[in-house]
């Protein structure tokens, strides 16, 4: 590879006259020669000429330094480097000049597609807050450090917690790793940056107690509108939510088409179940009745219940007007303890675990057992209750009636001792 500038002969003196810019002549990849107009400064050419011989070696993979540089020579130079086949003109020309809003955007598409509408504006919504407070405009301006301070002083006090951190990090770093994979960019300046380890405790929720459940339907069911739902309503979308495990945004997904009442079922699409599977779940006959009087009438598509954006306030209303604490030292009583509150029920009546996990649709045993079953106190008391009596009054009474069950009392003795 070398620069030069070429001569020409002028028309009306018939000198030989050198050209105001320089030129690279170089060999391609399929060994062509080629030539290309450069700058009139001799060191800018030079250096454009280093940038080609890169672009030749890279393989299509372009480092942050060539795509920026790529970015700021002028446009001729560009069109006539994608003319050449030196870099790939489809790619630059998509990409090129692309702010990071407009990536995010691309981003946001094909993560709606993948994962829902509602997951997809959620991570869209905080990779844009967190990259314009950190002032990153092009992708690469993302600087990990700063990234990472800007998170870290957003922590503790007054800001938020630990679980928080490690959401808005992996949120950022998947945008990242879907610019390297979609061939945007070429590395990913947040590969290297760990999650916290979490120390603080998850929000403990708890299971309500029977009494609880039974007062907190009541009271809805007699109570005033608020949260866009009459009293009917809200005590109707608690009993769908105590009965099947939904939760808030399942319910809030169901149309009048979600309800089969001839087979008494009721199903969440994939697209707003959280494990991404379509999921029919029965309904308890009163309840099948009670929603079949509610929804007559409705069209197919109609949202079935206007649930809130917070239903844990509409639910945190009712429960002060019942007299149910919302916050004990056994935990929180908002909306999704109602989810709780299902599987400590099936785990009360005797459910076996693996239906009850099935119900609850979880992956695995360990998940429905140790976080979503709540022993109660009256389950314990019950259960304290079936133990055998231990008293010597009691013990005295059960020879005097063993006495006049000699058959009975050997027959013990002899199943004991062949055990």
């Amino acid at each position: 590879m070398r620069i030069y500038k070429p001569t020409y002969k002028d028309k009306r003196s018939g000198k030989k006259n050198k050209c105001q810019h320089w030129h690279i002549d170089f060999t391609d990849n399929k060994q062509i020669r080629r030539r290309l107009s450069g700058f009139s400064n001799k060191k800018a050419t030079e250096k454009a000429a280093e940038r080609i011989e890169e672009l030749l070696s890279s393989g299509g993979i372009l480092s942050p330094e060539l795509q920026r540089w790529i970015e700021n020579i002028p446009e001729k130079m560009r069109e006539n480097l994608i003319h050449l086949g030196v870099i790939d003109g489809r790619r630059i020309l998509n990409q090129l000049g692309k702010s990071l809003t407009e990536h995010l955007t691309d981003f946001y598409e094909s993560l709606r597609v993948k994962s829902g509408e509602r997951y997809a504006k959620q991570v869209k919504s905080s990779i844009g807050h967190i990259f314009a407070e950190c002032g990153f405009v092009n992708y690469n301006d993302i600087d990990a450090n700063r990234l990472y301070t800007f998170l870290a002083d957003l922590e503790g006090d007054g800001g938020f917690g630990q679980r928080s951190f490690n959401y808005y990090l992996k949120s950022c770093k998947q945008f990242c790793r879907w610019m390297v994979k979609e061939r945007r960019a070429t590395e990913n300046p947040l590969l290297h940056l760990s999650c916290i380890t979490q120390t603080e405790k998850r929000r403990q929720r708890r299971a309500l107690t029977l009494t609880e459940q039974r007062k907190l339907l009541e009271t809805a069911e007699t109570g005033e509108k608020h949260h866009n739902l009459t009293g009917a309503e809200r005590a109707l979308v608690y009993r769908l939510a105590l009965q099947t495990g939904f939760r808030a945004n399942e319910i809030r997904s169901l149309t009048v088409s979600s309800f089969d009442f001839d087979n008494q079922t009721v199903t969440v699409e994939a697209g707003y179940s959280k494990n991404k599977k379509t999921s029919t779940l029965r309904l308890k006959q009163e309840t099948a009745d009670d929603l079949r009087a509610y929804l007559s009438g409705k069209m197919p598509n109609v949202k079935a219940f206007a649930i809130p954006n917070q239903p844990s306030k509409m639910i945190r209303k009712d429960l002060e007007i019942a007299g149910i604490l919302y916050k004990s030292d056994a935990g929180t009583a908002d909306f999704h303890s109602l989810r709780h509150t299902f599987i400590t029920n099936l785990a009360n009546a005797g459910v076996q675990p693996n239906v009850a996990m099935k119900l609850a649709r979880h992956s695995t045993i360990t998940l429905t057992m140790d976080y979503y079953t709540h022993t109660l106190r009256e389950s314990e008391d019950a259960a304290i209750e079936k133990l055998p009596d231990l008293t010597t009054i009691q013990q005295d009474k059960d020879k005097q009636i063993k006495k006049f069950d000699l058959p009975n009392t050997c027959h013990f003795l002899h199943r004991a001792k062949t055990n």
